[in-house]
């Protein structure tokens, strides 16, 4: 009987000793990291691009990505990692990574093992290849569903022109917004080629096409309007 009190005494205490290790977690979530480098609108003279960042005290890791051009419009994502401690407990702050020239986005946020800070997210444009293509793509000119137009189909193919410029290989992205100030996005396509085909409701739908090549991007498209009754 002695004995079994021993070890139950044992156990409680090893267990208030596993509380306070999961109570010492700190709460990261409402916490942002803060970026040094690069910074939201920088443009980088060089292809080999060092991002920076303040530490968190409590954090433990630091996941980072980069898209090009943005995360919304991402054709690439280009780095998805996440950085740990090291041997000794410590988690570095920088990392060294080599792009061609064209615009970005890149985020990061911190972790624990508890909890995750939200993204700190900056643009930026790389500069640093002189022999890279730097001429944007022309301006794709919108044919079908015409502007005004109206259809009983709900399965609807969208089709439009650009005149292709020599370079690097353009692809064209469409966005389908259910509102003219194009904030509510219906759907997108992405790496599209001068047609695009999606099954949609019965509403008003407001739609615009940009081209991207692997370093620049065109001006948007005029935004037509159609109906499917």
């Amino acid at each position: 009987m002695v004995i079994r009190k021993l070890v139950l005494a044992v156990l409680a205490v090893a267990g208030m000793y596993a509380c306070d290790d999961i109570l010492e977690v700190s709460d990261i979530s409402q916490q942002e990291v803060d970026i040094l480098a690069p910074k939201e609108g920088s443009v980088i003279t060089d292809t080999k691009i060092r991002f920076n960042w303040n530490k968190i005290e409590e954090a433990t890791s630091y996941r980072v990505q980069i898209a090009k051009p943005t995360f919304e419009e991402a054709i690439q994502i280009l780095l998805d990692s996440i950085i740990i401690e090291d041997s000794l407990g410590s988690v570095r702050t920088s990392i060294e990574v080599e792009l061609t020239n064209g615009r970005y986005q890149w985020r990061i946020k911190a972790i624990n093992g508890g909890y995750e800070t939200v993204y700190n997210t900056n643009s930026f444009e790389v500069q640093g290849d002189e022999n890279t293509d730097s001429v944007a793509p022309n301006t794709p000119m919108l044919i079908a569903p015409s502007d005004g137009s109206s259809q009983d189909e709900t399965a609807v193919t969208f089709s439009w022109s650009r005149e292709d410029i020599a370079g690097t290989t353009e692809r064209d992205s469409i966005y389908i917004y259910t509102d003219m100030d194009l904030q509510t996005l219906e759907t997108k396509g992405m790496g599209a080629n001068k047609t695009y085909t999606v099954n949609l409701t019965s509403n008003t739908y407001y739609w615009v096409v940009k081209v991207f090549d692997d370093t620049n991007e065109s001006e948007s498209s005029t935004v037509f309007e159609f109906t499917i009754n």
